[in-house]
């Protein structure tokens, strides 16, 4: 269904009108058009940009996600139904996220379902059915500590008061959407964010982790190429394993440890490239510098700084792992940094780091293989209506990533641990504001050194303590965001 023939429930249109009546409501500008309707969705509307940030600075708050939440219609005590099935969900950080609803299920062998039950509910539900060891269960999901929370009333406030583990069930949308709030909640959008219909998700699985980590590299070329490994059926020796299998593309330099979206890759089977998963060996780092010795770029902007810090310390398998997680952490801290950047109304800024040009080119391979490669490969120009979208498509998903990172828990815990960085963050902002971008970039940069200073340290203390694999693994397994 297109986004302008979506059906709207009832209970959604008496919501705007309170919404748009309300006094909380009442110096918000083109709340309606020149016919008397109402201006619910208004994209790039500066003059309700100027409004959220006014508001923002007046309730002193840190972002717009903070001030849809605080003017809210007290009346409505935090609900909000969703413009498809009316169902109210809570605009709070009130029910478990993905990460922690499947953690509670599998402890417990429940089937909770998302965005239903509030964790209130859910945990005072399972220690009321449950035995002895079920509040000390629940607490090792939270990774809360009993003796300090030593009764359910004072873990649920913990754990909201933290946001730990949580999400709220409407995500927030100021000032593109008049509340300030997307208008359909957590439980429609799979299906009405087309971004996200399961079907587009399979589809664009690899190009989606690429415009989410904001990777440099010819993502379109990549993308192809890629297409080129999936067409082909043909069963093929695994180059690790030695098994006749099905041929896949293995990035050298795994996307979620920084890397580039290029298009090179290293020919397994499936079972390898998913038993290799995001962590490196030696021999990858060893290649990546060697291909970075030849002008190849392999290693986005961003995470150059830890990369060139880091790369020439390793040695031996383990410590490639130690540096693959040390750089997985690495990246969660920069999406954190973007997201500040961009719920501060400075996308522009971030736009000189996003390549959506590369849409407009068209490639195909001649004499393809998947243990050689690409034989040849042709280009060509290309200035299609779909290549057009293609690059829109590029560049909101980038951003969609970040809006996600506002919205979760990973804002609140696993953050960096340094007053210096902290600092370095609020004099970006001060530049952004007052257009000095030349001087945005620079603290951008000086952040970024910080952060693999800090990691360089971590490194030697982590190979001092000498955890074992196993716990490096765990690491790279976990979403740091979750």
């Amino acid at each position: 269904m297109a986004r302008q023939q979506r059906l709207q429930h009832q209970d959604f249109l008496d919501y705007e009108l309170l919404i748009v009546n309300h006094p909380n409501f009442a110096t918000l500008p083109d709340k309606l058009g020149t016919s008397g309707e109402i201006k619910w969705v208004s994209p790039s509307n500066k003059a309700r940009a100027q409004w959220w940030d006014q508001k923002k600075a007046e309730l002193g708050l840190n972002n717009r996600a903070e001030v849809a939440r605080a003017i809210h219609p007290k009346e409505l005590r935090g609900y909000k139904p969703c413009q498809i099935c009316g169902e109210k969900k809570s605009i709070y950080y009130v029910y478990p996220n993905k990460n922690t609803l499947r953690a509670i299920n599998k402890t417990f062998k429940r089937s909770f379902d998302p965005y239903v039950e509030e964790i209130d509910k859910i945990i005072n539900y399972l220690v009321d059915s449950g035995d002895k060891d079920t509040f000390k269960k629940i607490c090792k999901i939270f990774n809360v500590s009993s003796a300090a929370t030593d009764t359910p009333e004072k873990l649920i406030n913990f754990i909201k008061g933290q946001r730990r583990g949580l999400s709220p069930g409407v995500m927030s949308n100021a000032p593109d959407r008049l509340d300030g709030f997307h208008t359909y909640n957590a439980c429609c959008r799979a299906i009405e964010d087309t971004g996200r219909h399961t079907s587009n998700l399979a589809r664009y699985n690899q190009d989606r982790r690429a415009y989410e980590n904001w990777a440099e590299g010819n993502w379109k070329l990549s993308n192809r190429l890629m297409g080129e490994y999936s067409r082909f059926t043909k069963k093929k020796i695994c180059p690790k394993c030695g098994k006749l299998a099905k041929i896949t593309a293995d990035h050298i330099g795994p996307i979620s440890l920084g890397f580039t979206h290029r298009p090179k890759f290293n020919p397994l089977c499936s079972s390898c490239n998913s038993q290799k998963n995001n962590r490196m060996t030696l021999r990858d780092v060893q290649q990546l510098i060697s291909d970075e010795n030849k002008g190849e770029g392999v290693v986005s902007w961003h995470t150059a700084y830890i990369w060139n810090v880091l790369k020439n310390k390793v040695s031996s398998d383990y410590e490639a792992l130690v540096l693959s997680s040390l750089m997985r952490l690495n990246l969660h801290h920069i999406l954190i940094i973007l997201s500040i950047i961009s719920e501060n109304a400075h996308d522009d800024f971030l736009l000189q780091y996003l390549h959506p040009e590369y849409s407009f080119k068209e490639y195909k391979f001649a004499d393809f293989d998947p243990i050689t490669g690409p034989g040849r490969i042709i280009e060509e120009d290309s200035q299609s209506a779909n290549n057009n979208k293609n690059a829109q498509r590029y560049t909101r998903i980038s951003f969609d990533a970040l809006q996600d990172y506002m919205e979760v828990e990973n804002r609140n815990s696993k953050i960096w641990e340094s007053e210096l960085v902290d600092r370095l963050m609020a004099e970006l902002l001060h530049f952004l504001k007052n257009d000095q971008l030349t001087l945005a970039k620079s603290k951008l940069a000086q952040i970024l050194t910080q952060l693999a200073e800090d990691a360089y340290h971590k490194y030697e203390d982590i190979l001092k303590a000498n955890p074992g694999e196993a716990v490096l693994q765990e690491t790279l397994d976990s979403d740091p965001a979750a």
